[in-house]
């Protein structure tokens, strides 16, 4: 819909000041996870001949450690210059990408415009009196984008939604081995959690 091509750099999630810790961690890993795999195995042995070359060379490169950032920045530009009012609702998969996200927004000329965006974040660490913000409506003209975690699909409910990017990914705890604790790692939500996730909010 929107022409958005992937590359190898345009994948790299900026982080500010991080960026360089943070392009070395989203580096295509040596050890790749079972979805990975199997995901590019899906990719090798499919017939892509009805798509597009575009489509095509998106598909090789796309790197599954990264969110997407550029992507998200695109989609929430083609939403505040071609598409009908209310707000959007950005699911993320936690507190980081939230901030980093709303950083990297905010030096967009368009997203980054207080005439024409009311960027709001929302989540647990918030005072409240910051979490009410997200509950009013913005002045005519302005429209509000929400970044949030996907705590906000049941816990919240935020009226005047009309659009809903969501990165793909939440925080599960998982083990890890080697340190012999429990942690929490950003993984691919499920088909069927996705499509409950739309089932709610319609």
């Amino acid at each position: 819909m929107t022409g958005y091509q992937l590359t190898p750099s345009n994948q790299i999630d900026d982080y500010g000041q991080e960026r360089a810790w943070k392009m070395n961690k989203q580096a295509p890993r040596k050890r790749k996870s079972q979805i990975v795999s199997a995901v590019e195995d899906a990719i090798r042995s499919a017939d892509f001949k009805e798509y597009s070359l575009q489509t095509q060379e998106s598909l090789s490169c796309w790197n599954p450690d990264c969110i997407g950032f550029n992507l998200i920045e695109y989609l929430l530009c083609d939403i505040c210059n071609n598409k009908r009012p209310g707000a959007v609702l950005v699911f993320m998969t936690g507190w980081d990408d939230i901030s980093s996200l709303k950083e990297k927004l905010q030096t967009h000329t368009v997203l980054g415009d207080p005439k024409r965006v009311l960027l709001l974040t929302c989540h647990g660490s918030m005072a409240s009196s910051e979490q009410k913000l997200i509950f009013e409506e913005p002045e005519d003209g302005v429209r509000k984008i929400v970044l949030a975690t996907n705590i906000a699909e049941t816990s919240i409910t935020i009226d005047d939604v009309v659009f809903v990017l969501d990165c793909g990914k939440a925080k599960e705890t998982s083990y890890d081995a080697l340190n012999n604790t429990p942690c929490l790692l950003p993984t691919w939500i499920s088909k069927a959690s996705a499509h409950q996730v739309m089932l709610y909010l319609c």
